[in-house]
């Protein structure tokens, strides 16, 4: 089924105008004089009626396509809403050549397995899990510490409005830590000492040299704190956006920095599971 965006619509109701003008003149209907005004009214009615048509048949495939899956992926990601979702994945679905529906169908496929898997990382993560939005504000019960090297990486159970997702950050020193840690909040460095994390969190260390750890470490310290926080975990690989999640941090710190991405499954979107998961990432403790 074809969509239409607004402007499309504008001009297919323009185009059907022309044809009805056009045609109208080649039946030799002429306004004449005496009952003018009443005859254009008609007229002018019917092509208006003609339009409408055509936006009554288009307008269902826009509100109604990936609808109900779009509301779906939106209770997934607490604070991003669907018209957010369908501007983006419209975007993608535009450059990839395929339909929204099935934009929308691989990123809530996603979306579901990241929280599954959230879930299952440990029966006590569920009981113990810290949100997201204060994740470094003392509500998990573990603390988490210091790393082994520059550029480590922790990944933690967490949550946002009761959706499971996990956290993650990068270490800018044995110490130190860069994350995003949430709504409301900028991005920012604090000592990881001062972190607790849902019990089951793991520490993991990056398979590439130590300079391209410190490399990724600098970026994440340098350029991506102070930002917003991005809501959008379904459609979030930008490295250089105004606003961040945790895994979208992590992620680009890697990424703009050293090339390598750290997306264990290569989707739209990179979740914190998608990075503990990923075949550039090893683990070396667990909490």
């Amino acid at each position: 089924m074809a969509i239409y965006d607004f402007g499309q619509l504008v001009e297919l109701c323009i185009s059907i105008t022309l044809e009805l003008a056009l045609a109208t003149a080649s039946h030799g209907i002429r306004l004449r004089a005496r009952g003018c005004v009443l005859k254009k009214r008609h007229m002018l009615a019917g092509i208006a009626a003609s339009s409408m048509l055509v936006i009554g048949s288009a307008m269902p495939a826009l509100a109604d396509t990936g609808n109900g899956s779009l509301n779906e992926l939106a209770s997934l990601n607490p604070g991003t809403s669907v018209t957010e979702l369908r501007d983006s994945l419209g975007e993608f679905a535009q450059d990839e050549g395929i339909s929204l529906d099935e934009a929308v169908n691989r990123v809530l496929s996603e979306s579901k397995a990241s929280v599954q898997e959230a879930k299952s990382v440990d029966s006590l993560a569920n009981r113990s899990v810290a949100s997201a939005a204060s994740s470094s504000g003392g509500s998990g019960t573990v603390t988490l510490g210091s790393a082994t090297r520059k550029g480590d990486l922790f990944v933690s159970p967490a949550s946002t409005l009761f959706v499971q997702h996990g956290h993650t950050g990068i270490y800018y020193s044995t110490a130190t830590i860069v994350e995003a840690p949430g709504t409301g909040k900028n991005s920012r460095s604090i000592a990881g000492s001062s972190v607790k994390v849902g019990k089951g969190a793991v520490k993991q260390y990056v398979s590439t040299t130590s300079t391209n750890r410190g490399k990724a470490a600098n970026h994440a310290f340098n350029k991506l704190r102070g930002k917003g926080y991005n809501s959008d975990f379904a459609v979030n690989k930008s490295t250089t956006g105004s606003k961040m999640n945790c895994s979208q941090l992590v992620w680009a710190a890697y990424k703009a920095a050293t090339g390598i991405d750290l997306d264990g499954n290569g989707g739209l979107g990179v979740y914190p599971y998608n990075i503990k998961d990923s075949s550039k990432t090893v683990t070396y403790k667990t909490l």
